[in-house]
């Protein structure tokens, strides 16, 4: 058997820093125009495994490493999707996919897989982007109160568009002898119905445009309601966290209103993740 078939017989771990690394040097690739027609070559494949060795003492194969790309591809597109998905949010200063706490409940329990990408940071996500060669839309996720165009609506015609085509139609005639003053007569009535008609469609075409605009200011409102932290609804849920003293909540509770967008992460969290989140403020203190 090659060396190269028994590389990929073996399985690899790939730790966090391992993976970190990976992103990193296929960044740089990337960055310095290793990547051909928008494939690594088996070189910068290579690359990694070396900076690997040289900092874990780890053997890793270039396979190893085109191998956990995949996976890293397959990441993104879960990732690309939830963004993509109404009712999430994105926070492009965090690198983080918002949801509120009924969205989030309800996806984790249908999709329990996805937990880690929700309402968390995504670590290296402007390296991920790099490395998959996909175009980073920044914050254009959902609309905000301020996208909602209240002003755009389709052209409605002036009130003398008719006026107009008759000048038209006129016009053409010359060309064909004059008309009798009956005949324009009888032509410029039914015209008067057309443009009554038009008029018509036009208003429902006008309500019809204003009641959808109306649906998306409902819907930016509702984003900007999830947008605000409510700080009552933080400290209630913070004090009906069992084993923690009142003395700690209240600090963590400070922390938390001060970077509001934890706050808002938190809210979101299972009571589980709650209790993770508690521990781990308490050991590092942030």
């Amino acid at each position: 058997m090659s060396k190269k078939s028994e590389s990929r017989g073996k399985q690899f771990r790939w730790s966090k820093p391992m993976e970190r690394v990976l992103l990193e040097v296929l960044a740089d690739e990337v960055k310095i125009g290793n990547r051909p027609n928008n494939t690594f070559r088996t070189s910068s494949f290579n690359r990694v495994s070396t900076v690997i060795f040289e900092k874990f003492n780890v053997e890793c194969s270039s396979d190893h490493v085109e191998h956990h790309l995949r996976t890293v591809k397959t990441a993104w597109g879960i990732i690309a999707q939830l963004r993509d998905k109404s009712g999430f949010g994105w926070d492009d200063n965090m690198k983080m996919i918002i949801a509120s706490p009924t969205v989030y409940t309800e996806h984790v329990q249908a999709h329990p897989t996805h937990e880690k990408y929700l309402n968390k940071k995504i670590e290296m996500y402007d390296e991920i982007a790099l490395v998959v060669n996909k175009d980073r839309a920044k914050g254009n996720f959902a609309k905000s109160f301020n996208d909602v165009d209240l002003e755009a609506r389709p052209d409605i015609e002036p009130i003398n568009s008719d006026d107009d085509i008759a000048i038209e139609d006129i016009s053409k005639d010359k060309n064909a002898g004059k008309q009798s003053a009956s005949s324009s007569e009888t032509s410029a009535q039914p015209r008067r119905h057309r443009k009554r008609g038009r008029d018509t469609h036009d208003e429902e075409s006008d309500i019809k445009t204003i009641s959808e605009k109306l649906g998306q200011v409902a819907d930016a409102i509702s984003r900007l309601t999830w947008d605000r932290l409510n700080v009552q609804a933080l400290h209630d849920e913070l004090m009906k966290m069992e084993g923690f003293d009142e003395a700690f909540l209240g600090s963590a509770f400070d922390y938390l209103v001060e970077h509001e967008r934890l706050g808002k992460a938190f809210m979101a969290k299972s009571i589980n993740l709650r209790r993770i989140w508690l521990e781990d403020f308490s050991s590092h203190k942030f």
